[in-house]
């Protein structure tokens, strides 16, 4: 079409607001939750302007480019309303806007009042791909929609010189990384350098990273491990004029992240490697009796061959060879490969500790003491004695039972605020319930505490059931103490997991009470003044606080928003839950 056909089509789209939005989900990297979605636009079908290249090239050309985006902005944002609350809508902006004579301040807070949409769900999304000297024009344009209040995501990080200009003058929320860097990043171990290098900056600056253009597992599996935030791609779902909140990549995303934290949550064996004298198989034995004797506190030499090891020399049974009738001349000035043992127990480095205590005592009882060899990427990496490893088994163990309350075998209060504390720093949407027993001291003094337990343990089990059967697969539980538990799930499960708790706990804790209570359903019992009065049967109250539509910065602050809630919602009758409303 020639020039002027485009102008009066692009004219005629504008006018008769005739854009199609579509949207693409950006989803989470650790739980596969729905982070938001990118609203993108295209012209209309079969039209030349059809593609968003073509489009916004031609409004570019001819001066067009605010009323354009004005357009797009409208049609996106009206049609977010079909959105569940909480959601991020993440809408492309052309630095280049702002410079035009129709250009005008506040039309998208505008936009936003007159739909009741609230500007902290929205996400400004900047991209400068042209050149070094539109530098200016960029920052300018963060600056205005900043200082409205906006959340900034940086666009096409990595495509080019000016967006790295960008990414370290000017902070932000989210880093996009461009589809340039991820693809194929699976064979490309220079991509996966420099990604990981823009991961690192960005905890450091508190923005995150979402991954854009993701085709392939191949390219989901690298960037999991390389700890970025959110990814964003047709491997996840392509833009579509509905909202698709079922992923295929979901479950795998789970399972992938279940791997990592029981290998960032396990001991490796290589944590407690040490570097020992090495020789090659040559060597000879007269040699390593001169090692051992210049190192008495060495009681071990790591045989290796092109730095893979191939035999282990023990101290007392080299002596012991020796010491044989002949042994001293058989064996002395020939190679120590001849007197070596050829199999040692070799494992990698990222063996748990567990599993090499395990095989380490199975091995054969002439080799139970020998030491353990170590490597990383099959090369040598150091040795473990037994005594070490034994004793970082055992300190392990009392670690773990300090932390596991040992009533239940649910975590306790450190791991609690250390799950809730992470889960906070990452920035994920997150639901907290605190869940308490009422009238159970009442329970207790007519009862006794070993019934008492046995509702405590009752409970627990509820609460595994209510998390496998109404919550995500990451979910956590802990037991705080008493009959005092924490759940940590995400907000959209909340409600689920509670009515679940409450139907089960009712249904089921009559069986703990003798026929005469249960028929009265209530229980004579003194309060704490010590007067004899009327409780009913034990119940559980829950309290629920999430980040969704209020900043909450640290467990300390959900623990003092929770007591309060308890407070009220034990002045309810019967099993109840109650909601934090407030909003920041």
């Amino acid at each position: 079409m020639k020039a002027d056909s485009i102008r009066e089509e692009l004219k005629k789209i504008i006018d008769e607001k005739n854009i199609r939005t579509l949207f693409q989900p950006i989803i989470s990297m650790k739980t596969g939750e729905i982070l938001g979605y990118e609203a993108l636009s295209r012209g209309p079908e079969g039209s030349p302007l059809e593609s968003p290249l073509a489009l916004f090239a031609a409004a570019k050309k001819h001066k067009l480019l605010s009323p354009l985006e004005k357009v797009c902005r409208e049609k996106a944002l009206n049609k977010a309303r079909e959105l569940d609350n909480g959601y991020k809508i993440f809408i492309n902006v052309d630095p280049h806007v702002i410079h035009e004579e129709n250009f005008r301040e506040g039309m998208t807070k505008d936009f936003l009042k007159a739909l009741s949409l609230s500007h902290k769900n929205i996400v400004i999304e900047l991209t400068e791909k042209s050149s070094f000297g539109c530098y200016n024009g960029f920052k300018k344009a963060l600056t205005h929609y900043k200082d409205q209040g906006f959340k900034i995501a940086i666009d096409d990080t990595g495509a080019g010189y000016s967006g790295l200009l960008s990414i370290v003058s000017i902070t932000y929320n989210y880093i996009k990384i461009d589809r340039s860097l991820i693809k194929d990043i699976d064979r490309d171990s220079v991509k996966q350098a420099l990604l990981e290098t823009f991961v690192r900056f960005a905890k450091k600056i508190d923005s995150r990273v979402i991954a854009e253009g993701i085709e392939t597992m191949d390219e989901l599996d690298v960037l999991i491990d390389l700890g970025v935030d959110y990814a964003q791609g047709y491997l996840i779902a392509r833009p579509e004029k509905a909202f698709e909140k079922d992923f295929a990549v979901v479950d795998y995303i789970l399972k992938k992240n279940r791997v990592k934290n029981l290998k960032r949550d396990i001991a490796m064996i290589g944590e407690i490697a040490l570097q020992d004298i090495v020789v090659t198989p040559d060597t000879h034995t007269g040699v390593i009796v001169d090692i051992f004797e210049m190192n008495k506190n060495l009681h071990s030499v790591v045989i290796l061959q092109d730095q893979k090891p191939v035999g282990l020399v023990m101290r007392d049974k080299l002596y012991y060879r020796l010491g044989t009738k002949f042994g001293y001349a058989l064996y002395m000035d020939r190679p120590v490969q001849l007197i070596m043992n050829k199999n040692p127990l070799i494992v990698d480095f990222n063996t748990p500790i567990v599993d090499v205590s395990r095989k380490a005592m199975e091995r054969e009882l002439a080799n139970i003491y020998d030491c353990i060899i170590v490597t990383r990427n099959d090369d040598y990496y150091g040795s473990v004695s037994i005594k070490t490893l034994l004793d970082k088994f055992a300190q392990l163990q009392v670690e773990e039972a300090k932390q596991l309350n040992p009533l239940t075998n649910l975590p306790g209060n450190l791991i609690i605020e250390e799950e809730i504390s992470a889960r906070l720093n990452d920035k994920e949407p997150v639901s907290v319930l605190y869940l308490d027993l009422d009238n159970f001291k009442v329970y207790n003094d007519r009862y006794g505490y070993k019934k008492g337990d046995e509702i405590i343990r009752f409970t627990a089990e509820i609460l595994n059931e209510a998390v496998t059967k109404r919550g995500n697969t990451g979910d956590f539980i802990g037991h705080i103490g008493g009959d005092d538990f924490v759940i940590v799930t995400t907000p959209d499960k909340e409600v689920e997991i509670s009515k679940y708790i409450i139907e089960k706990f009712d249904s089921n804790v009559g069986r703990f009470f003798d026929d005469r209570d249960r028929k009265a359903g209530y229980i004579l019992g003194k309060n704490r003044q010590g007067v004899e009065c009327i409780n009913p049967l034990t119940s559980i109250s829950i309290a629920i606080i999430n980040n969704k539509d209020r900043d909450i910065e640290s467990h300390l602050q959900i623990s003092d928003i929770a007591a309060e809630l308890k407070k009220y919602a034990k002045r309810k009758p019967g099993s109840v839950f109650v909601k934090d409303r407030r909003r920041s």
